[in-house]
């Protein structure tokens, strides 16, 4: 019997500590389980391309000379006003296409006021690498332009090359600096006549 009772009052004595307890519990009020919030990273913001169709304007600086004969003069500097359309494609960073450039200017040779160098037309090959807004690149290929006296005009033609800058401004307006250099001949009364032909250029460009 006395272990009947001890076992009587344990078991009492241990519903008595739920109570206790329980009670102890819903006066502090209900237990409220929070779900740990979680951190979504922001997507990154998508890199700006620059495939497609282009076309833009220019404002250049024009010098250069006759480099074949030598010792004939240079040519007076001149501002040249121009316009080009192009197309790019691009994979990765790679940035490459083809680009039709015309800058006209009308300028003589230093001490031969009735000789004239008249405007340039070029089809460039172009590459480059984009730094997302910011492009650099280079262009090689064929230029054409005028050289005369007296009304007589001869057409010469030659290779271009050079390097450029492009940055964009908005999703589709960019900026650039370009250098670019013509050396560009013609047979004039049977005398090969070959010009340098150098521009400075500012371009604002419009991307479809």
């Amino acid at each position: 019997m006395t272990a009947i009772r001890k076992l009587i009052l344990g078991s009492a004595a241990s519903v008595t500590a739920l109570g206790f307890a329980a009670g102890a519990a819903l006066a502090s009020g209900p237990v409220v389980y929070n779900e740990p919030e979680v951190m979504v990273a922001p997507m990154p913001a998508p890199a700006l391309s620059w495939a497609g169709l282009y076309g833009g304007l220019s404002y250049s600086r024009v010098s250069g000379g006759v480099t074949d004969p030598a010792g004939l003069p240079d040519l007076e500097s001149d501002n040249g006003f121009g316009a080009f359309v192009g197309y790019n494609w691009q994979r990765g960073g790679f940035v490459f296409g083809g680009e039709l450039n015309y800058t006209n200017f009308d300028t003589s040779f230093v001490g031969f006021p009735g000789t004239y160098q008249r405007d340039s037309l070029d089809l460039r090959a172009r590459a480059g690498y984009a730094f997302n807004r910011v492009m650099v690149y280079g262009f090689v290929g064929a230029a054409r332009s005028t050289i005369g006296s007296g009304g007589t005009d001869f057409t010469q033609t030659g290779p271009v090359y050079g390097l450029g800058v492009e940055a964009m401004v908005t999703s589709n307006m960019s900026v650039g600096l370009e250098f670019a250099r013509r050396n560009v001949d013609a047979d004039v009364l049977g005398t090969t006549v070959e010009s340098e032909l150098d521009t400075v250029s500012l371009r604002a460009a419009y991307h479809f």
